[in-house]
């Protein structure tokens, strides 16, 4: 069998080599805890890549089927592979609610099943399984375990995947999937088609429609480094701080919705001195926007009791 050493090794190997938009388990995180965020991040690029690069819908629902297996293998004892063998450690030493992972899976199951998506709850839905389970093992693993602090973090992630699923509207054209919500196509007077035509006064609206939401989904979650302390709490505040950037470049007007924005070394820089110096503060909003408050809503006020039995059904699993 593998060794645990070499397992971990491995999968900080694979986490390195993959490009991302926002840090992960960066040299922000304390040293102790970075291994594990690894293994969680493979765990997930892995299945990420069964759904998303095999060209075979079969094909894929059938390996993540069998990563799903490994994953409850793993969860009772070792596996002789690189990703579970160092996974089991990470259950066992963290108590790592099992489930967590298991939502990731069917989330790029769901990718494979599902290509348009009528409103932007059913964008919650979605990002319930898909990023949500990230920021609360990344808060799990590092201690904090308390309904608030995973409500804030919820807010922020889903608001991350929007503005990604915003970033790669001509990479999803190719896919063919269409996450802008249908509501809000004809909100703003387009259609499927029409998404992808020349920009005009439609996109314009929908980019201020998407962006509005979005801002309300982050804006639920702005304490969260505040309630956080050391290293974690720079790290979340960087990725809260990007996360806007990538939303405000997506969606700045007179850009195409295909022209896929990146945030590179020098923005990543920025971004941290403003961190880093306390200078960055939450962008200022419309807060009186309706769709603005559709978002705030989302992990707040009216659902946070629905959010708060959500979180003790999966702790207790």
């Amino acid at each position: 069998m593998i060794t645990l050493e070499e397992s971990y090794r491995r999968c900080m190997e694979l986490t390195r080599s993959h490009y991302e938009n926002f840090p992960v388990a960066s040299v922000l995180l304390p040293a102790k805890t970075r291994p594990a965020i690894s293994v969680i991040y493979a765990f997930a690029r892995c299945a990420d890549d069964f759904g998303d690069e095999e060209p075979d819908t079969v094909r894929s629902l059938e390996l993540l089927a069998g990563w799903r297996e490994l994953l409850y293998r793993s969860r009772d004892a070792p596996v002789d592979h690189f990703v579970f063998r160092a996974l089991h450690d990470v259950i066992v030493r963290f108590d790592i609610p099992v489930q967590w992972l298991d939502n990731l899976i069917m989330a790029f199951e769901r990718d494979r099943t599902i290509v348009r998506h009528p409103t932007f709850n059913d964008l919650i839905t979605y990002s319930r399984l898909s990023a949500n389970p990230v920021g609360r093992l990344l808060l799990w693993i590092h201690g904090y375990r308390d309904e608030e602090r995973l409500r804030m973090s919820d807010g922020i992630c889903t608001a991350l995947q929007l503005a990604n699923f915003w970033q790669d509207i001509g990479v999803d054209r190719d896919k063919g999937r269409i996450y802008v919500p249908l509501s809000e196509l004809a909100a703003a007077g387009l259609d499927e088609t029409t998404l992808y035509a020349p920009n005009d006064g439609r996109h314009e609206e929908l980019k201020r429609r998407l962006r509005s939401y979005t801002m309300g989904l982050f804006g639920s979650g702005r304490e969260l480094p505040s309630r956080l302390s050391g290293r974690l709490s720079l790290e979340i505040a960087l990725v809260l701080a990007g996360g806007i950037r990538i939303l405000d470049m997506g969606t700045r007007p007179g850009r195409s919705l295909t022209a896929r924005p990146v945030l590179g070394r020098v923005n990543w820089i920025t971004e941290g001195l403003r961190v880093f110096t306390g200078m960055w503060r939450f962008p200022r909003h419309d807060e009186a926007d309706p769709l603005f408050q559709e978002g705030a809503r989302v992990f707040g006020g009216a659902e946070r009791q629905e959010n708060r039995e959500i979180a003790s059904s999966m702790i207790r699993l």
